[in-house]
């Protein structure tokens, strides 16, 4: 029984970590792969501090995007209310009729603001707006009503925006949408993930996207506590690419891939050292990603290797095969 209970253990864990696509350490907010059933499209981190980052979704003619910022602001108090929620709420009326006034939209329009929801520790200041955007499908110019709802509250010494964007027409399906996305949002600013947790998203997020930001950033969060296991059994013999190599340059992208796949393994489970296998297959993945999107240059023997459709009776060969260099 107490075998199952820990495997059991290990399985909910697994599955709750299973779906991070971007870690912000330094408030220990984990964004997850779908918010609201919208699958993650990218971050986007700022050069000025002040303005922060967003982590954007989209599906169809759904937009989310879901910024963190503080607008230069030292001061911000947890809840829908504050000067930095007002000054957010402005901005977002500003840009929309700076829009218009370009032409990109029309018939701009305010239809209110509620603060939902009605009760609970973590509330959001909400106004609605309405808008005409310009289409051409099939050739033919169309003007399709447009809702941006806007999400607004202050959160560990952050503002934390949410803008929600659709074709009116699907406002049944938004409702619904919004609904599961602030739901998800209080649970990201509630929660209190322990350093494993932490170190599990991480892991998560540099394998889907290695060279994106969200990849890049906890790439460099998994060498450092990578660098403190002294027991995880490193085959080097693997690091098949030359000396000098570029794009990412030293290659510390796979290397990090590396350890994930095998952190994957060992930290769940509270071992001091395995997932070997994981590992290999982590890098290969990995490099597979980036050269889909050009972020890599080819490395021959990893071109090979990632052809092979049985990766465990590979990984046995490599094990005791001494790889030229």
């Amino acid at each position: 029984m107490k075998t199952i209970a820990m495997l059991c253990g290990l399985m909910a864990l697994t599955s709750a970590l299973a779906d991070s696509a971007f870690v912000d350490f330094s408030t220990k907010m984990v964004f997850p792969q779908k918010l609201g059933g919208l699958p993650f499209d990218r971050v986007e981190k700022y050069d000025n501090e002040a303005f922060g980052y967003s982590v954007f979704y989209a599906q169809g003619t759904f937009q989310a995007e879901l910024t963190v910022c503080t607008l230069g602001k030292t001061d911000i108090p947890d809840g829908p209310e504050g000067d930095a929620v007002t000054l957010a709420f402005q901005s977002a009326e500003s840009l929309l009729k700076k829009s218009q006034a370009n032409g990109n939209i029309s018939k701009l329009r305010k239809r209110g603001g509620s603060v939902i929801p009605n009760r609970g520790d973590i509330r959001f200041a909400n106004t609605i707006f309405q808008y005409d955007q310009p289409r051409i499908t099939a050739g033919v110019s169309n003007s399709v009503p447009r809702i941006l709802s806007v999400y607004l509250t202050g959160s560990k010494s952050n503002l934390i925006k949410l803008d929600l964007q659709f074709d009116m027409q699907e406002s049944k399906r938004a409702s619904d949408l919004s609904k599961e996305m602030l739901k998800q949002l209080i649970g990201i600013l509630s929660a209190q993930p322990d350093d494993d947790a932490l170190l599990m998203a991480a892991c998560d997020a540099l394998l889907l996207d290695p060279a994106s930001y969200a990849g890049r950033t906890a790439a460099q969060y998994v060498l450092a506590k990578a660098q403190t296991m002294d027991d995880l059994n490193i085959y080097t013999h693997l690091f098949v690419w030359p000396d000098g190599y570029q794009k990412p340059k030293t290659a510390d992208l796979l290397v990090a891939a590396y350890f994930a796949g095998m952190l994957q393994v060992v930290v769940p489970q509270k071992l001091e050292s395995g997932g070997e296998f994981e590992a290999f297959v982590a890098m290969l993945n990995s490099y597979g990603v980036m050269r889909a999107k050009d972020e890599i240059t080819s490395i021959p023997e990893f071109d090979e290797w990632a052809k092979a459709s049985d990766k465990n009776a590979l990984y046995e060969q490599l094990l005791y095969t001494e790889v030229e260099e």
